[in-house]
């Protein structure tokens, strides 16, 4: 992260906003794994720094912190997990290869990487999820932190990934097929059942150039039942007919 965007935070972080948002909203569980991200950024020994963690949970902590609480006192270490995948993801980002320019993150949620990754600097990062409210949240955090953008271009696109027109979506928003794509899947295919995945996966390979990257992480069967589902059920993330179908339809064999 750049010392302009630490330095922006601290400047700000007492002007955000203390009001609780709505159960609702704070339930998503892209709030849940950002608020991780948080706690495992305020520790001495953290190994993923993400200072836009804290201001973009604030409103939300005082409902998913009991949630947290209590999950940790039957799974030990909950957020490694998600410490562990930010990190991953951050490495391979930092490693790519420098001529890939173009960065499409899908299920971004609150993801603030085109603001705390140097290696960003001079790509242009687009951003899909399929909640207007998240990115709306999201934007209103770093305005009022004032947080200076690392990428050099950075879009936002509500779209449906089940949905045939997000692809359409993402063209409209400048995204160039003609160039090489770093696509990122962080936390979004266990969501989805083998045929959306599937049809998932083809389009991204026709919107690829040659020379692109694809990085993407699937939960193990034995993760999903003893830890990561019960946080989904007790935020109430999903219904447990939901995560039969989905979530548990897919593992480490598949």
């Amino acid at each position: 992260m750049s010392s302009e965007a630490t330095a922006a935070i601290a400047a700000a972080s007492s002007q955000t906003g203390n009001q609780v948002i709505d159960e609702k909203f704070a339930g998503s569980m892209c709030f849940v794994v950002t608020l991780m991200r948080a706690l495992e950024s305020a520790r001495e020994d953290r190994i993923v720094s993400d200072p836009f963690a804290e201001p973009l949970t604030r409103k939300a902590r005082p409902t998913l912190m009991p949630v947290l609480e209590s999950w940790a006192k039957k799974e030990q270490h909950p957020s490694s997990f998600m410490a562990l995948r930010t990190r991953y993801l951050d490495e391979a980002l930092d490693q790519r290869d420098p001529n890939i320019r173009q960065i499409v993150l899908l299920g971004a949620g609150l993801d603030a990487r085109a603001y705390r990754l140097e290696s960003l600097r001079g790509a242009h990062v687009l951003e899909i999820d399929q909640s207007d409210r998240i990115f709306a949240h999201k934007q209103q955090v770093m305005d009022e932190l004032e947080a200076p953008l690392i990428a050099a271009k950075h879009d936002c696109i509500v779209a449906d990934l089940l949905e045939a027109s997000w692809e359409k979506k993402l063209l409209d928003s400048g995204f160039d097929p003609t160039i090489p794509t770093f696509w990122a899947m962080e936390g979004l295919l266990m969501y989805l059942d083998r045929e959306s995945n599937i049809t998932l996966l083809q389009t991204i390979d026709s919107l690829s150039a040659s020379g692109s990257a694809l990085w993407a992480d699937m939960s193990g069967e034995v993760m999903l039942k003893q830890a990561e589902l019960k946080l989904l059920k007790a935020v109430d993330s999903l219904k447990d007919a939901e995560a039969r179908q989905g979530l548990l339809s897919h593992g480490e064999d598949d």
